[in-house]
């Protein structure tokens, strides 16, 4: 008989193991210190919503840095069975009193096509989120980690867009130069890109303007701000729709200023609609691996990057694309056997042979950069290649281009 129970305990703990192994825990997101304050929110020049200017005081709180990923939201699925709005066949979300979904957008892990999300978009923010679905995320994080996690108010979320008390005034989150901090219709392609590689603001939270729209707590309301409370304003205590912020790799520019109030149902959800963190308070977030933008390159064996910048037919790395580089130093540093192919790309010369010769100088540029850094250079191939468009076609505001893709490749 003893031995009998020996065997069932021992059964149930390889269970256990088995299943922990199946479900790891999640890691803690990297979240940013907001020192608390008041600033003019609003819009004067705005939409009649974003009117009238008014102050705002937010006490401290911590906001996460990049918005909520794929990989994340799928440790959430995989651990509980939730099911999100998006997944809920009409028949339920009636029974609810929500609407019928209409025209099918996709769900978090399925495309409008309805084929799989890809394996390279598990650090591209998780997309087709409601409301509801975010909430519940945030409760799952809060049990898992013992963190009280939340969404954002919509006021505290502009100011951590304004960059906080090292505000310096920009139009857009952290720029006047809406294509440094940005992925929106012009640039865009269409898609949703890898966290983080866009410019991050004064606070250096990455991604506030673009990429996905973002959920807030608040109920909306269009009239709120001549209403609004000076101290921690919570939105309207009743409503129909949320508040979502921040605009999207689908939206114009016109949606891209922070200071731009969006809204939706809480039960809806569009391929562009994501999320991010936040903590009330004093107590210091636990400390976080970051994510990697060549995270995947063992599994995969190659990773797309964009999002570095070079001046008009020239090759040398901008500066503000050196984070970029720091990232593949890092995998380079953590992985020391490993070699990679840089292959660059571009396609703005209107000519076949100056984009090749073009796009082998900025794969080369790049490996110099990685080089500085104490990575061998023997460790490190370059190519290049492109098709012709019309010149200059990517030009920034700021007469720059973007590199529209760097292809690392495990060799």
């Amino acid at each position: 008989m003893k031995t009998k129970l020996l065997i069932i305990i021992a059964a149930f703990a390889i269970a256990c193991i088995t299943a922990q192994a199946q479900n790891p825990a999640p890691k803690m997101p990297l979240m940013i210190h907001v020192d608390g304050g008041s600033y003019t929110m609003g819009n004067k020049l705005g939409n009649a919503d974003e009117k009238p200017e008014h102050k705002v005081t937010v006490n401290n709180f911590y906001i996460s840095k990049y918005e909520v990923t794929f990989s994340e939201f799928k440790k959430f699925i995989d651990a509980t069975g939730y099911k999100t709005e998006a997944e809920q066949p009409d028949t339920v979300r009636m029974k609810h009193g929500n609407r019928a979904r209409g025209v099918y957008n996709g769900t978090w892990n399925m495309t409008m096509n309805h084929t799989p999300i890809p394996l390279s978009d598990t650090i591209k923010p998780v997309g087709n989120i409601s409301w509801y679905d975010a909430v519940a995320y945030c409760d799952w994080l809060t049990k898992v980690t013992g963190k009280k996690f939340r969404l954002p108010t919509e006021a505290e979320w502009e100011f951590a867009a304004r960059g906080g008390k090292l505000s310096k005034g920009y139009t857009y989150v952290g720029s006047n130069n809406l294509d440094e901090v940005a992925w929106y219709m012009k640039n865009s392609y269409g898609q949703s890109h890898v966290i983080g590689q866009k410019m991050p603001n004064e606070l250096g939270i990455n991604d506030m303007a673009g990429n996905h729209r973002e959920w807030c707590s608040d109920w909306y309301r269009d009239t709120y701000y001549k209403t609004s409370p000076e101290n921690n304003p919570a939105g309207a205590t009743e409503g129909t729709e949320k508040v979502l912020r921040g605009g999207s790799w689908g939206s114009e520019a016109d949606r891209m200023r922070l200071t731009y109030r969006n809204m939706g149902f809480p039960y809806n959800s569009a391929q562009d609609f994501g999320f991010r963190l936040a903590i009330s308070g004093e107590p210091v977030a636990a400390p976080v691996q970051k994510t990697n933008l060549l995270d995947n390159l063992d599994s995969k064996g190659f990773v797309d990057i964009y999002g570095i910048n070079f001046d008009i037919a020239k090759w040398d790395v901008k500066p503000e694309s050196l984070p970029i580089i720091e990232q593949i130093v890092k995998y380079m540093k953590d992985h020391p056997t490993t070699r990679i192919m840089i292959e660059g790309h571009t396609d703005n010369t209107g000519s076949d042979e100056k984009n090749m010769t073009l796009s082998d100088k900025r794969a080369a540029s790049i490996k110099a950069e990685i080089v500085k850094r104490g990575i061998d250079a023997g460790r490190m191939e370059t190519k290049g290649f492109g098709e012709s468009k019309p010149i200059a076609d990517n030009a920034t505001a700021a007469g720059r281009t973007q590199n529209r893709r760097v292809t690392i490749k495990k060799l």
